[in-house]
Parts: C-alpha cells; structure tokens; sequence
C-alpha cells in the first residue's frame, strides 16, 4: 500500500508598528548636535602664545597675518591671556602645522583633548 501524504506548512507573517512619543525625534535631534559638540572638544589645538592682554593682541594680529588660514582665537584662562589655533582631527595634522608655526612662534605646541 502506497501512500502520499502532502503536507504545506504556513508561516505567520508578524507586522510590528512602533508608535514612538512625539519628542523622540527632538530628543535624537538634540543628541545628535550634542555628540558633534562633543566631538569638536576632543580636536587638538595649537597653543600659540600665553601672556598680558596688551602683547597677547599683538601677538594674535601678527599670527593671523602670518596664517591666514588657521583659524586662532584669544582666550582667557586666569590669569593669562592665551592664543589658541586650528582644529585637527589627529595629531599627526596637529604636529605638521606646528612645525610652519615653530618657525615663528618658538613657544608654541600641540594641545591634547
């Protein structure tokens, strides 16, 4: 006696819906801009010179009329003045700056994040 059995199985198809919160989406907003906030902190700097307000101004003018391309700002840590200048990822572009800046600015060195 012969005898076929024909069997089909059926899988259940589940569909998931995830009705977030409203503010989910300005909250990931928020972390998002607070991340690259963050991730511009931890970019290495090149201290330029620290002093008195009156020779930290004229330093500054001269450094940006010598680089004009680097972005160098004056910033206040008590109880000096100090220029600080560029951004870089790595400090392998940090220390190559750096020795264009050294020609000029003996004292000037890599600031880690």
């Amino acid at each position: 006696m012969l005898c076929v059995l024909n069997a089909s199985l059926f899988a259940q198809e589940a569909k998931t819906i995830l009705k977030a919160p409203a503010k989910l989406d300005t909250l990931l907003q928020k972390k998002i801009a607070l991340d690259r906030e963050d991730a511009a902190k931890k970019r290495f700097t090149i201290q330029v010179y620290y002093g008195v307000h009156e020779s930290t101004t004229e330093v500054l003018e001269q450094f940006n009329a010598l680089f004009p391309e680097l972005v160098a700002e004056m910033i206040f840590e008590t109880p000096n003045y100090k220029i600080r200048a560029g951004s870089f990822a790595t400090e392998r572009e940090a220390l190559a700056v750096l020795t264009r800046v050294k020609r000029r600015f003996k004292a000037a060195f890599v600031l880690k994040p």
